[in-house]
């Protein structure tokens, strides 16, 4: 009896595995649920112990609950979209936001208004004293479109021109909105929208399986009972698409051009050539685009506004993306109608296009996707008319009589019996070697919340620094559990972009995740998330928030055109969120100008006139958080990202004044290595005053730069005269110390009260590892006066690196009269190792004075 008991286990777990893997379609995890649930009660009734039965009763509850949660998601999986309510941002728009919802309306000369309601039958309707409708103006046509262009023709007229056969009889041409039996075949012949055509095939195979019908909800007239799309009366039909931040509506015809070579300029279904709604929801789309001269953009893009599912860019030949976890995650979601999928390859030459079979840049629909066997692949098809298919084995494995490196071609399947023209079964690791894109369009009823931000972001024409964030627009996001959040950034069409003459000057966008704060981010280094920068109008980040912790999202571009761009950003989940533009956690932004001149471009702090570098107070009151920005200035008086010069600031422990000598201790918090055009400091300082030092990395590095300095409402910035502001500056020459000489003296005198600063500094490419002092005497010998001297910190002898500084001594002429033993300015070395033998040392020594300030030649002295 035991061990039919544990047979029945053994099999129970096998359907229970079958059940919970993810790869599995979702009726056979359904049934396995069944039947593991099933095996574990026959189990329970041959159960000898308590223990025994309470663990089996545990187990069957346990898979009949996951059945249930497996039957309610494939109920709502095979929901049809028209009926499967779509999250909507429920959040009041601000006027700005209005404002920018009603620009996004004017597009390529069109008006797309808003989508309020369904349109009213009566606009379809056509009166005994009416005329068909016509849209205008008429949407421009391509180059190779116009050679052979025989002129716009109502659908019915235009439709009788196609010579389509099928086995040799003649295909109905009559307009219909439906097929009654028989695969959809849309195909492109003389157009550029490829990867509008494989977006229509994409959807449309989604509907055979029956599974959702993605395109039925955006074309009217709409018949509600019969639940599908019926021809207008009067020609006139109105769709619903999803661009510039909100569903529009697009009005269009029925006029479609017309070919003098027999060629077709609009999506056409070679099995039911009568079939018209595609080529209305091409026209419609590329009216919105520009017209029929549409270059194309990726299937993502186009799905996104044909159907309003959320776009997802995945590249394949990322080092990130795990072929098997993507598999996974898509295979259920595919059998369940809950996505669309899209391929596009790169760049192939011609001969690796004729090689393989495949066409270079082009879209490509994924019709379905199976596991059979091991083996996993996807039923892929080519929208070109008579586009190749590719060259490679639909399905292989090693053949016994074979050695391992050979393949055997195994027989085709029943779906390969049933392929379409141009469509053909491709094994997932080839799929990864040959295509470089794969476009995921996610159904949007796959969460219960959604929110919308809509801003406006002007660029000027020099590029922003890349690693500044300042004036990237932010937000914050804050759940209350923990949840799966996407977060949707759909940058708004331009007239103008994206076209054959602007291709290349799009510009790319990304979104970048930092999780320390809830506020704005100042600087680009330390995000969770980096996402990828795409040359396409929208790009996702997707993350696991973490319940109460706070994230800053920020958006960030390279070279996108000058101007005004608009933007909506969504955030997607099924919990409740709170998403709102980052707020700053330094509400005070106070900006200063200065400039580096010949006067005070002092170099790195390597250098020994460091210190002559522009220097800033500040004044804190209480302990808070500050930053400061420098950016240097171009000639055109704006921040330049293209400067040579590298900047750093230094924020110093001081009393406010100017830092005149340099210890390492005093310096609180500096902005890392010299960095291009910019450095940016934030740090939480004690209430007090500080010094901010502003340097370039090489002397004498001229040029204008801007200082922000963020804090609370208390704080103050201003900068500080320059050194010797005020004063005589005086250079007397430089005393060379030489090899065994260590001490020198100069005298000094003055014709009246004097207050005067001395500073002494290594000079340039003269380094020096010797000690030094610098003081002012009053005579010599046994009985002198030091009247002050540079000691600072116990030490009288400090590195000249430094900076020896005497400040302010005030000397009068009675100091150096007759019977003083006059005055002294005395340099004194303590000779480190073997500099005391060999080699001599200068040193540079300035005076700061009110007044003149007479000194005399250098000499020796034993003091």
């Amino acid at each position: 009896m035991s061990a039919t008991r544990a047979e029945l286990e053994s099999r129970a777990r096998d359907a229970e595995k079958t059940a919970a893997s993810r790869v599995s379609n979702a009726s056979a995890a359904l049934n396995a649920a069944i039947d593991s649930a099933e095996l574990y009660m026959q189990a329970l009734r041959l159960a000898d112990t308590p223990a025994e039965r309470k663990r089996l009763d545990a187990k069957c509850k346990e898979l009949l609950h996951t059945a249930e949660q497996l039957k309610l998601a494939a109920d709502r999986a095979t929901t049809p979209a028209c009926q499967k309510a779509h999250p909507v941002s429920t959040r009041k728009l601000t006027t700005r936001e209005q404002i920018i919802i009603l620009e996004g309306s004017k597009l390529n000369g069109f008006v797309f208004k808003p989508w309020n309601q369904p349109p009213v039958k009566d606009e379809f309707e056509l009166g005994s004293s009416q005329v068909l409708f016509s849209d205008s103006p008429a949407l421009s046509l391509s180059d190779a479109q116009r050679e052979v262009f025989g002129g716009w023709q109502r659908a019915k007229e235009a439709l009788k021109l196609l010579d389509l056969d099928g086995n040799g009889q003649h295909l109905p041409t009559e307009p219909t909105m439906t097929v009654e039996q028989g695969k959809v075949d849309l195909i492109q012949d003389l157009t550029s929208d490829c990867s509008v055509v494989a977006s229509l095939c994409a959807g449309s195979a989604c509907t055979e399986r029956g599974l959702v019908k993605v395109y039925d909800c955006c074309i009217y007239p709409y018949d509600e009972g019969k639940q599908t799309v019926i021809l207008s009366p009067n020609g006139k039909y109105i769709l619903k698409l999803y661009f510039n931040g909100c569903w529009r509506r697009v009005e269009i015809d029925d006029l479609l051009p017309t070919s003098t070579k027999g060629r077709v300029l609009y999506v056409v279904d070679r099995s039911h050539p009568g079939l018209l709604w595609p080529a209305l929801l091409e026209k419609a789309y590329l009216k919105v685009r520009g017209g029929y001269d549409f270059p194309g953009s990726n299937s993502g893009t186009d799905l996104a506004v044909l159907t309003g599912w959320i776009p997802h860019q995945v590249f394949l030949h990322d080092s990130d993306v795990e072929p098997d976890a993507l598999w996974t995650e898509l295979s259920r979601a595919f059998e369940s109608g809950r996505v669309l999928l899209t391929l596009g390859t790169g760049k192939l030459s011609r001969r690796e296009q004729k090689q393989l079979g495949l066409a270079a840049e082009h879209d490509y629909a994924v019709l379905d996707m199976k596991e059979n066997n091991g083996f996993r692949e996807m039923l892929i098809k080519n929208p070109w008319a008579d586009g190749d298919v590719w060259k490679g084995a639909s399905r292989k494995k090693p053949h016994p009589h074979h050695h391992e490196d050979e393949d055997t071609v195994l027989p085709p399947t029943k779906d390969s019996d049933e392929m379409l023209p141009g469509s053909f079964w491709m094994n997932l690791d080839s799929i990864f070697q040959h295509y470089e894109n794969l476009y995921i369009n996610w159904n949007p009823a796959i969460f219960r919340n959604r929110y919308d931000h809509h801003f406006s972001w002007t660029l000027s024409q020099r590029q922003p620094l890349s690693h500044i964030l300042d004036s990237h627009p932010q937000f914050t996001v804050r759940t209350a559990a923990n949840a799966e959040i996407w977060i949707l950034l759909n940058r708004h069409f331009r007239t103008g972009d994206y076209t054959k003459a602007s291709s290349s000057k799009n510009g790319y966008i990304s979104l970048y995740l930092y999780d320390q704060s809830a506020y704005r981010v100042l600087c680009s280094s330390g995000p969770c998330i980096r996402g990828p920068f795409v040359d396409s109008p929208n790009t996702i980040l997707k993350f696991e928030a973490m319940a109460g912790r706070s994230y800053t999202v920020v958006v960030v571009q390279q070279d996108l055109p000058a101007g005004k761009h608009n933007f909506t950003v969504s955030l997607f989940s099924n919990v409740e969120a709170d998403f709102q533009e980052a707020a700053s956690q330094m509400p005070r932004k106070q900006s200063l100008t200065a400039a580096w001149t010949r006067a005070c471009a002092g170099g790195s702090s390597d250098s020994p006139t460091f210190l002559t570098n522009p220097q800033f107070r500040i004044r804190l009151d209480t302990e808070q958080k500050i930053a400061a920005l420098l950016k240097v200035i171009g000639p055109d008086g704006t921040p330049s990202s293209t400067s040579d010069i590298h900047a750093k600031l230094h924020i110093m422990a001081s009393d406010g004044n100017r830092v005149r000598r340099l210890r390492l201790r005093d310096t609180v918090a500096h902005s890392g290595d010299y960095q291009r055009a910019s450095a940016i400091v934030e740090k939480v300082l004690p209430p007090g005053l500080y010094t901010i030092i502003c340097s370039t990395f090489e002397e004498n590095e001229l040029s204008k730069f801007s200082l922000d300095f963020y804090s609370d409402s208390t704080s103050t910035i201003t900068q500080l005269p320059s050194e010797g502001t005020g004063r005589l500056k005086i250079m007397p020459p430089s005393p060379r110390l030489e090899a065994g000489q260590n001490r020198y003296l100069a005298p000094i005198s003055v014709d009246r009260l004097n207050k005067v600063t001395f500073v002494a500094r290594q000079l340039p490419r003269s380094p020096t590892s010797s000690l030094f002092k610098l003081s002012v005497e009053q005579g010599q010998g046994p009985y002198k006066t030091v009247l002050a001297d540079s000691g600072m910190d116990d030490n009288d002898f400090l590195p000249v690196s430094t900076g020896l500084l005497i400040e302010d001594l005030n000397l009068l002429p009675s100091m150096h009269g007759p019977g003083t033993g006059g005055l002294w300015l005395v340099l004194e070395r303590l000779a480190q190792g073997s500099e005391s033998r060999s080699g001599s040392e200068k040193v540079n020594i300035t005076l700061y004075a009110e007044g003149a300030v007479e000194v005399g030649p250098w000499g020796q002295g034993d003091g």
